[in-house]
């Protein structure tokens, strides 16, 4: 028996399940579960370097103060809610599909966490704890920038910093490209899993005993149950959808771009020739367009 038949037959995924997606994802990142708050807390003071003044020493789930409202597709946009000790909070968002306007997206829902910390009276001193947004996108944004990490906060115009009530992250996972030999930290290999994880048939040696082994461990689909590989199905197939309506759309559009750059072009010659004096049933005969199309012209 060789080692892929060991697993047990799942249509749409390999040895290890697609770590980009809400089942998935939120039982390797759970901060109520104690091997998955080691990777979650790994992730995160990976992806804040720098950000904040003290790293992240424990995380635990809470609930969302206000509730998003939107229709959007949750197979394709789905987060975790969680706080740390020092009761910074924390969104954590994955966005398979390309959003519109995803800078002002995460400050809306950094403001609701904002919100949501006021009381009510004369005495409130607008004391509030840091709101952290991390973005983590399987597309690229709008950017000629080369990096694949955006960190943001409010500065001044010196580059000090001026609060950390908001912070934001925005990691383009499309953008990070290092192979498996090539990483050499916490964020490298934690975004590396993250990308690649679904197409690796072992636990790479670099991952072994590391803060990420877990994340290789939820992952097996060998050892997931019936249940949890058809909810896996599921969300493979929404995601897949979802890719194939947008990649559908962009392309009609493109052809629909490119049929009227061609009617406009052809739109231009006739005018041109008929200005030129050419006589109109020559004109039609190169053109398509009728006599009375032309002179319209």
């Amino acid at each position: 028996m060789t080692k892929k038949q060991i697993y047990d037959p799942f249509k749409g995924a390999g040895v290890f399940a697609d770590l980009m997606l809400d089942y998935t994802f939120k039982k390797a990142f759970n901060p109520d579960d104690v091997e998955s708050k080691k990777c979650l807390i790994t992730l995160l003071n990976a992806l804040l370097e720098g950000e904040i003044k003290y790293p992240i020493t424990d995380v635990k789930s809470r609930d969302k103060e206000i509730a998003h409202g939107s229709n959007e597709n949750r197979a394709t946009v789905f987060d975790l809610y969680c706080t740390d000790k020092r009761g910074r909070y924390f969104i954590i968002e994955v966005q398979m599909a390309k959003q519109k306007n995803i800078v002002n997206r995460a400050i809306y829902y950094a403001a609701q966490s904002i919100i949501a910390q006021g009381k009510r009276g004369r005495s409130y001193n607008y004391k509030l704890k840091p709101v952290i947004v991390i973005e983590l996108m399987d597309f690229k944004l709008r950017t000629k920038s080369r990096d694949y990490i955006h960190k943001l906060k409010l500065r001044k115009k010196s580059g000090e910093d001026f609060t950390d009530t908001l912070n934001f992250v925005f990691v383009e996972l499309p953008k990070f490209t290092k192979k498996l030999e090539e990483l050499n930290t916490d964020l490298e290999c934690g975004l590396f899993a993250l990308k690649n994880i679904k197409n690796l048939e072992t636990i790479p040696a670099k991952f072994l005993n590391s803060s990420f082994e877990y994340l290789f461990l939820s992952a097996e689909m060998s050892k997931l149950t019936k249940e949890e590989q058809a909810m896996i199905d599921r969300a493979l197939k929404a995601k897949r959808d979802e890719y194939n309506t947008r990649a559908y759309a962009r392309n009609e559009g493109r052809a629909k771009g490119r049929a009227e750059g061609r009617a406009e072009e052809r739109h231009s010659l006739a005018k041109g020739f008929r200005d030129d004096g050419i006589p109109l049933e020559i004109i039609a005969k190169r053109t398509g367009f009728t006599i009375e199309q032309i002179k319209a012209l």
